[in-house]
């Protein structure tokens, strides 16, 4: 089995304390702004999320793997986590992903890799969204708890690329991997996820590239922009995009081949396209 389902069972933002009520009810206002204190106080409030959320996981005999911050150019922070969770967790720290909003396209290789049934998923990360200003405001500390597994029909990864990009117009890497997706895949593209949010211009890089998938999409193709309505939400970002897209009767019935496009804080940039199968029909 190739195919991969996600159940989110535990889900945390300031925004929400539901995912299928972020996703799909109104968005309210961002709560009363938290100050921004630092990244070392950032970390303090992941640990804590993550001690609350491991007590949540009901089968810790199955692999676990932690989405985690990207702490970009913060290796002593990095550190520090990873110490911390080897302190608190020592027999569950075999796979942190310090990948931010890209972390989850990697899980899906990675559980593809190790031929994983199932497997224990953690997301921590800070949360921000948009205010009328068109300004990233900080909400806190978003965490979620879910399984991955393999099934035998649904979305199958059938590519991933992770490149780094110091500064995504200086240094855009989408060029390559929308190339490579268009020589590698023959699939007409008719759902994307891409991180534009229309606040910051380096977020809509991928824009300018799109023309590099011109024989794999047109004006049918349906583009899904989760920024805009949900914010900035880190390591959760690929788990919330990869649960609409498994759980969403408007996606699983109407949707074949997807896209995903991952950037991260100018550290990396990704892209993972997903194809909709059915192994059964196959055999």
């Amino acid at each position: 089995m190739k195919a991969f389902n996600v159940n989110v069972s535990c889900f945390f933002t300031p925004l929400s304390q539901d995912i299928d009520t972020l996703l799909y009810a109104d968005t309210p206002n961002p709560p009363n702004c938290i100050n921004w204190q630092s990244w070392n106080a950032c970390i303090y409030d992941c640990i804590v999320k993550a001690k609350e959320l491991f007590a949540k996981v009901e089968d810790s005999n199955l692999p676990l793997v932690w989405l985690l911050p990207t702490l970009a150019y913060q290796d002593e922070l990095k550190q520090l986590l990873a110490k911390s969770f080897k302190q608190l967790f020592p027999e569950h720290v075999e796979h942190l992903l310090f990948y931010g909003a890209v972390g989850a396209n990697t899980l899906v290789q990675m559980v593809g890799q190790k031929k994983w049934a199932k497997a224990n998923v953690i997301a921590i990360d800070a949360t921000y969204k948009a205010d009328k200003n068109n300004e990233w405001v900080y909400l806190g500390v978003g965490g979620a708890l879910a399984t991955i597994e393999t099934v035998k029909s649904g979305w199958m990864q059938v590519s991933h690329e992770l490149a780094p990009s110091i500064d995504f117009i200086k240094h855009d890497q989408l060029g390559g991997i929308f190339s490579n997706i268009a020589q590698h895949n023959k699939d007409y593209i008719d759902l994307i996820f891409a991180p534009g949010n229309g606040i910051h211009q380096q977020s809509d890089v991928w824009l300018t590239n799109l023309q590099r998938l011109s024989s794999l999409i047109n004006e049918h193709t349906h583009y899904e922009l989760p920024n805009y309505k949900l914010g900035k939400m880190g390591a959760l970002e690929g788990l919330v995009n990869l649960y609409q897209l498994s759980s969403s009767p408007a996606i699983v019935n109407h949707f074949k081949h997807a896209l995903v496009i991952s950037q991260e804080q100018a550290k990396y940039q990704a892209a993972a396209s997903y194809l909709w199968i059915s192994e059964e029909v196959h055999n």
